[in-house]
């Protein structure tokens, strides 16, 4: 069996019964706009097992259904959900949203755990401040990192 010769990994499985990929590489096989609705839907369905914190799933939710944000490559760190312009680790940061909690309202930031852009009171003020954040030229995630543009 020749290894690199424009086969997939469907392939390469179905020759090699005993290799594994997960649907992250299968993926990434197909591109970029596929990995970032993948990711997506791997956030919903966190979103989803976690009931004991409905601002987070509200805020899964809300994001999601922005076409803006959508298209970005979205991961989270301690609840705050984060979007990339890139797919791959490092990302490219382009907003974070915190959702509300203990009386404190939603926060928009730059970065994940960095200063607060603005705070608003509905998670759907919060969606709409971070895509007012998001540059005029700002489109769908592309394969690679942010080290990549250095």
């Amino acid at each position: 069996m020749a290894w690199g010769q424009d086969r997939g990994l469907r392939e390469l499985r179905a020759a090699a019964p005993f290799l594994e990929s997960s649907d992250r590489a299968e993926a990434h096989e197909r591109g970029p706009a596929a990995v970032v609705e993948l990711q997506w839907r791997k956030m919903r369905e966190q979103a989803a097992e976690a009931p004991d914190f409905p601002q987070f799933g509200a805020l899964v939710e809300a994001a999601h259904a922005d076409p803006r944000l959508r298209q970005l490559y979205v991961f989270s760190s301690h609840w705050t959900l984060g979007f990339s312009s890139c797919t791959g680790f490092p990302f490219r940061n382009e907003v974070a949203i915190a959702p509300a909690h203990n009386g404190h309202p939603y926060r928009v930031m730059k970065h994940p755990h960095t200063d607060t852009i603005g705070e608003a009171a509905t998670v759907e003020e919060a969606v709409v401040l971070a895509g007012s954040h998001l540059s005029a030229d700002s489109g769908s995630a592309v394969a690679g990192t942010a080290e990549q543009d250095e």
